[in-house]
């Protein structure tokens, strides 16, 4: 297994699509900061059109104390895209190379081959993520010391622990997408199959549910265990302070329309990524990959 984690993470290191993906959400996150900073410098009288903060509000938010569940936010919404686009391409690269066949013969097992890229898969999909945050903590480092507000008391072992914690909702609630991405790319042996499953699902995913709403029963209970609906239910754990953008739900907005608890949110999003991967693996180990 260590050899072919080695070999993996070489592949994967290598291929330009890693690091262009990278720098798309270094960009995406420089981005975004550089908007609020411009709009926090617009009149109070425009910003505050109907909205309850100035623009001394949301200049405050944008410092470091507020920069990780920022940063997160943007991760588990915009970054699920790059994560399935990198599963995806991870997965069904072996396919596009025509090298599957050898590296399925001379691995130590299939079982050992597909666990190693989900291995290494799982690994920098984390180190994007973290990737992000520090982003976000050199732009609001940034903003915080040109705007005199170094003030970083506000550090200490339940801050950390907040941090950690979010850091960790944002992790799992990639997963079931990740997941979805590889498996269908393995089944569907093409990198094409992978990304266009898991952006589909993500995308469309929440269009259908709005439909399924407005019909009666059951469909209007089946939205209720579709991947994104349980996604924003962890994703809102993660505190976004106003006037920060949310892009999705908030958690009063959810407890309001009455959504589940987290925990059976998670439970239903692990049973999700178990699915994914078993048929990954059952698959994989079934195929006849020697035949033309």
């Amino acid at each position: 297994m260590t050899r072919l984690i080695d070999v993996e993470f070489f592949k994967l290191r290598k291929r330009m699509m890693t690091w262009i993906l990278a720098l798309v959400l270094v960009g995406l996150v420089v981005l975004l900061y550089v908007i609020l900073w411009n709009v926090s410098g617009e009149t109070t009288s425009r910003l505050s059109l109907n909205r309850r903060f100035t623009p001394a509000d949301l200049r405050r938010v944008l410092f470091v104390q507020f920069s990780v569940p920022f940063s997160l936010q943007l991760v588990g919404n915009f970054g699920l895209v790059l994560a399935v686009i990198f599963a995806a391409g991870a997965a069904g690269g072996e396919y596009a190379w025509g090298t599957v066949r050898l590296m399925a013969t001379t691995a130590s097992g299939r079982m050992r081959l597909v666990a190693a890229k989900l291995v290494v898969v799982s690994v920098l999909v984390a180190l994007g993520a973290l990737l992000a945050v520090a982003v976000g903590l050199f732009c609001s480092w940034l903003i915080t010391t040109t705007s005199g507000g170094s003030d970083y008391s506000f550090v200490n072992g339940p801050f950390l622990r907040d941090q950690l914690e979010a850091y960790g909702r944002t992790l799992f609630v990639l997963a079931p997408y990740v997941s979805m991405a590889f498996c269908l790319a393995l089944v569907g042996r093409s990198t094409l199959a992978g990304v266009g499953g898991g952006l589909g699902v993500s995308l469309i995913g929440p269009l259908v549910a709005s439909l399924m709403d407005q019909a009666g029963e059951p469909w209007k209970s089946l939205p209720q265990y579709f991947i994104h609906t349980n996604a924003q239910i962890i994703l809102a754990q993660n505190a976004v302070p106003q006037p920060l953008p949310r892009f999705g739900p908030s958690l009063r907005e959810l407890v309001r329309e009455g959504a589940r608890p987290p925990t059976e949110a998670a439970v239903i999003l692990l049973v999700y990524v178990v699915i994914f991967l078993v048929i990954a693996f059952v698959v994989f180990r079934r195929r006849d990959i020697t035949a033309a």
